[in-house]
């Protein structure tokens, strides 16, 4: 597990495709974080990859792990009493059950159970859905508020976000609450 450094610099890479290498930009010590199934062209490593692990998500998302380095670290966007107790969203109560039993398999199915597994805790949920008055942030939005939560004193950059995807999201707020945090000096984008 990489520490994080008083000088760590975290660079969040969404993934859209890649228009330059940052490769250069970034230090032994810095954080790069990764979403999902990173798209390949972006070749940076993963210290840290946040995955939304939903129950549609998880019988649908393949993880592949050609950009995982052996110490990353996973961040679960949902823990299991989440999806159990309709946390976000409303679930029906037999695919509760079935995920109860469907998610440790997903993470053995997936072999995610080589690497350290968080989540993210509900507080940070609860922040990024009344940030954006909406109730289903993006991981995207939920990776940054975490760090920005948790690391406020390191520099946190952005790249390869476009705010677009999913069709449950509001990206149209997600946008504006980038344009916050950048315009507060929060975050920087490349």
């Amino acid at each position: 597990m990489k520490t994080v450094q008083p000088h760590s610099k975290f660079f969040i890479i969404g993934n859209a495709n890649e228009q330059n290498s940052i490769a250069h930009l970034i230090n032994e010590d810095d954080i790069v974080v990764r979403f999902n199934n990173p798209n390949p062209n972006c070749t940076l490593m993963a210290d840290w990859v946040f995955i939304a692990n939903g129950y549609t998500q998880i019988r649908h998302l393949t993880i592949e792990h050609q950009f995982f380095k052996p110490n990353t670290q996973i961040f679960f966007r949902y823990n299991k009493n989440d999806i159990w107790y309709s946390r976000y969203q409303k679930i029906p109560l037999h695919k509760r059950i079935k995920y109860r039993w469907r998610f440790p398999k997903w993470i053995k199915r997936s072999h995610l159970d080589q690497y350290q597994i968080n989540y993210l805790p509900t507080a940070i949920y609860t922040h990024c859905a009344y940030l954006l008055a909406h109730k289903l942030p993006s991981t995207g939005i939920l990776a940054i508020d975490y760090i920005l939560q948790y690391f406020s004193r390191n520099k946190i950059i952005i790249h390869n976000f476009t705010n677009e995807g999913w069709c449950e999201h509001q990206w149209d707020g997600e946008k504006r609450l980038i344009t916050h945090w950048i315009n507060e000096k929060k975050i920087q984008r490349l």
